[in-house]
C-alpha cells in the first residue's frame, strides 16, 4: 500500500469517526476537560451516585468523574470506534460501564444525573425519553443549548466555555 492510499484510508476512517453520530443527529465534539468539575458542581455529585453520558464519545468525562467523585458512570455510544476505544479503557475503571448503541434504545431509569451534549433538534425525542424514564429527583445537564420550552433550575456559564443547563425531574 503506498503513502497516498494510506492517507486516503486514514481520512476516510477519520471522517467515519467524526461523522457517524450525524446519522443520529450528534456530531462528536468532546466536552472540554476544564469543564468537568463545573459539570460535577452543577450536578452536585456525591459518592455512590450514578452518572450517565448519552453519546459518551471517548468517555473521558466518565473516567475522570468516576475516580474524583466516587460515582458509578455509564456511557452510551453509537460510534463503533469510540465505543471500542472507551470500552477497552473502561476495563481499567471498575466504576465505568460503556454500552453500545442508540441512546434512545437504552434505559436510563437508574441515573441520578444524565449529561447530554447533543444538537437541539434531538431535544423533542430526548425530552420524551427523559419524561418516561428518568426517576423523580434525577438531574439532566444539557451542554450549549437549553430546552426552548423549559426554564433550567440552574445554569453554569463561564467566559470562553460552554454553558451548561441543569434540569431536575
Amino acid at each position: 500500500m503506498d503513502f497516498l492510499s494510506i492517507l486516503i484510508l486514514f481520512f476516510i476512517i477519520l471522517i467515519c469517526i467524526i461523522f457517524t453520530g450525524l446519522l443520529y443527529d450528534a456530531l462528536w465534539v468532546p466536552t472540554k476537560k476544564e469543564d468537568y468539575n463545573r459539570i460535577a458542581q452543577l450536578a452536585n455529585l456525591q459518592p455512590k451516585m450514578t452518572f450517565y453520558d448519552l453519546g459518551s464519545g471517548n468517555a473521558n468525562i466518565l473516567f475522570y468523574l468516576s475516580k474524583k467523585y466516587d460515582i458509578d458512570c455509564v456511557g452510551i455510544e453509537i460510534s463503533p470506534f469510540w465505543y471500542f476505544y472507551s470500552k477497552i479503557k473502561s476495563l481499567f475503571y471498575k466504576k465505568v460501564k460503556i454500552k453500545y448503541g442508540n441512546l434512545y434504545k437504552h434505559n436510563i431509569s437508574e441515573a441520578d444525573v444524565v449529561y447530554v451534549f447533543l444538537l437541539p433538534k434531538t431535544y423533542p425525542k430526548l425530552k420524551n425519553k427523559i419524561d418516561k424514564e428518568l426517576k423523580k429527583g434525577a438531574k439532566l445537564i444539557l451542554s450549549y443549548w437549553p430546552f426552548e420550552d423549559s426554564k433550567p433550575k440552574n445554569t453554569s456559564k463561564k467566559e470562553g466555555s460552554a454553558p451548561y443547563y441543569l434540569y431536575q425531574k
